[in-house]
């Protein structure tokens, strides 16, 4: 069995390549890479997925057995938490056990950087690598317990909510959310964002889905509009101003407005981008993937900031914000992530920012979505997930490399970015983007359009031409 890291860290299911001896692989390569830097401190953190804090302790004995100074967080937590810790405490860098959105069966390692971001893809292949050459040369894992470790020093251990919900004060005008009286429902979907807005804002918070259930009650972690028919329901209710989702390790955000719709993370990007800039008077680069909205682009141009466009995965998000000044950035999946906080997505932190949006505008979060499309739109998002055979998707990727477009008819193209797949984009700044996925037999057809009926097209013009071709 090959290990293999993706967008955002190694995962696989329960049991079967994600097992205590593979973990023992992954961390005894990292410690192989990171021999260097002993005199740190590595920050390690879990979820709340089955037998998450067992696998977190597997990690941390073998970080004992090369040597290293380990901190263990005593409690599950969000994955920001943790890299955030990592670059407030100066730390070498951070582990967390966790498997993010990905369904209840799968569990995962994400490895943070010393200044708290995404270990850079040169990284994590160096890591594959190394796993490679360790079980040619049939070497195994060097442990020590976590007794021993503590004896000689090596070991401590930290409360992982205290020093982080301090940071997200400084960043959030908390008093302001709490002179508007918001009613709000938080849903973390049984994962590690459970309890964070009722810590910071009390009873105004009514939270669904918040106790520990390592089968997430039959859904994915993952704050779409799919995942959240409960909390929408519960906003109607609770007669709410504002439903706040987390995924499984709370670095996603997702939103139900006060009529029950869910909010997607194209509007919940743009939404802080234009608070942060308009309001708390914040400057910097912007970030955003190929299949992030063009809103995006719209404000950046009306603001003078710099806009920079990576492929999907916020480690390239992350790559730019150690290149340049950055504000901010974000991608389609949800992953939003404010750069003086830490460069990294924080779903907490983001839903905190939305309550202050709110409580800034005191109107209905629908129609501050409402002025936003007057100012940054009109434009919508489609997008449809087509699981298709792995030979015709290779057809596909030839045919698209070597010139074959779609008939887009009418619409007068702009312009193409290869970037990462095939985004072809149109004066009216719409847009489409057929992308391969790199790990199952799946294509993934992203388009936005001045309207929804224009964006469904597009998708159908997709089919229709990806029907032809395979």
């Amino acid at each position: 069995m090959e290990i293999k890291f993706g967008t955002d860290g190694w995962r696989a299911v329960i049991g079967e390549d994600y097992t205590f001896a593979n973990v023992a692989k992954v961390l005894q390569a990292f410690c192989d890479l990171q021999a260097a830097g002993r005199d740190k401190a590595v920050f390690v953190g879990y979820d709340r997925r089955f037998q998450s804090r067992a696998f977190a302790e597997r990690a941390v004995r073998v970080l004992l057995g090369n040597g290293f100074r380990v901190q263990l967080a005593k409690d599950f937590c969000p994955t920001p938490c943790i890299s955030w810790m990592t670059k407030a405490r100066g730390g070498l860098a951070g582990v967390v056990i966790t498997a993010s959105h990905n369904p209840f069966q799968w569990n995962g390692v994400k490895f943070k950087e010393g200044y708290g971001g995404s270990a850079s893809p040169e990284f994590t292949a160096q890591v594959e690598e190394r796993i490679r050459r360790n079980d040619l040369d049939g070497l195994t894992p060097r442990e020590l317990s976590l007794e021993e470790g503590e004896k000689k020093g090596l070991l401590d251990y930290f409360d992982p909510h205290g020093a982080y919900l301090g940071q997200l004060k400084k960043l959030v005008d908390l008093n302001r959310i709490r002179r508007a009286k918001l009613k709000i429902v938080a849903d973390p979907i049984y994962g590690a964002g459970s309890g964070f807005f009722a810590k910071l804002l009390g009873k105004q918070v009514v939270e669904i889905r918040g106790e520990a259930n390592p089968g997430f009650g039959g859904v994915n972690p993952e704050p779409i509009e799919k995942n959240l028919k409960l909390a929408a329901e519960t906003v109607r209710r609770h007669k709410a101003h504002i439903g706040l989702a987390t995924d499984g390790d709370a670095d996603r955000i997702g939103a139900i407005d006060e009529k029950g719709r869910f909010v997607d993370s194209h509007h919940i990007f743009a939404l802080i981008l234009r608070h942060l800039v308009e309001v708390k008077k914040w400057k910097g680069a912007v970030i955003k993937t190929v299949s992030t909205t063009n809103m995006i682009s719209r404000l950046a141009r009306q603001y003078g900031l710099e806009l920079i466009e990576t492929p999907i995965g916020f480690k390239y998000i992350c790559q730019e914000f150690l290149r340049t000044n950055p504000l901010m950035g974000g991608e389609e999946s949800g992953g939003i992530g404010i750069a003086r906080h830490v460069f990294e997505r924080d779903g907490i932190l983001c839903g905190l920012l939305l309550l202050e949006i709110v409580a800034h505008h005191r109107k209905p979060l629908s129609k501050i979505i409402a002025g936003l499309q007057a100012q940054a739109g009109p434009l919508r998002f489609q997008r449809d997930d087509l699981h298709i055979p792995l030979d015709a998707i290779a057809r596909v990727k030839a045919a698209l490399a070597a010139g074959e477009t779609p008939d887009f008819g009418k619409l007068k193209l702009r312009g193409t970015n290869f970037r990462d797949g095939f985004k072809f984009e149109f004066e009216d700044d719409g847009w489409l983007l057929i992308r391969p996925s790199g790990t199952e037999p799946l294509l993934r057809v992203y388009a936005e359009a001045p309207s929804e009926k224009q964006a469904l097209g597009l998708l159908k013009l997709a089919r229709r031409f990806l029907q032809r071709l395979g």
